[in-house]
């Protein structure tokens, strides 16, 4: 018979995997690095789109509406109806809210990722019929045909249906 050598022996026990403790301990490193690898690939994923517009030249940050700025619009609303446009309306937030008391609301949003993200808010919350999202330049929206223009803290009105 020939003879082994320690090199062999060592050799051979790693092609077999007869050294379980080193292979678990591989395998568990290798399941945890794709583990946290993929979970950063999906956080940058998620987060990367809300951020990126921070990023440009000229900043325009999203910052999303807070219950008193909606009360305080839909305040100034009261008892009116008809169209409303929110011009930078971020994730839609008051852009479904009044459709949801009855107006026919549209957003224009610069982000695309916000616009498609306020699309699918408005599916979910059932309001997808009575709303529109646009991605369009604040200096590029024309605002003729709506009687309510909401723009971050500033509300306009027309006296096209005899309210200011």
């Amino acid at each position: 018979m020939s003879e082994m050598t320690e090199s062999d022996l060592s050799t051979d026990s790693y092609k077999h995997g007869s050294s379980g403790e080193g292979s678990f301990k591989k395998r568990l490193g290798i399941i945890a690095t794709c583990v946290v690898g993929g979970s950063l690939v999906a956080l940058y994923a998620v987060t990367g789109p809300f951020v990126a517009p921070a990023l440009r030249k000229v900043c325009l940050p999203f910052v999303p509406a807070t219950g008193t700025q909606l009360e305080n619009v839909f305040s100034v609303l009261k008892g009116r109806s008809g169209s409303l446009v929110d011009i930078g309306s971020g994730d839609g937030r008051i852009v479904i809210a009044a459709a949801k008391r009855g107006f026919k609301a549209v957003g224009f949003e610069l982000n695309p990722w916000l616009v498609w993200y306020s699309r699918y808010k408005a599916w979910r919350e059932g309001v997808h019929h009575t709303t529109s999202f646009y991605i369009s330049d604040l200096w590029k929206v024309r605002t003729g045909q709506f009687f309510r223009v909401h723009q971050r803290g500033h509300l306009w009105g027309t006296s096209n249906d005899g309210a200011a």
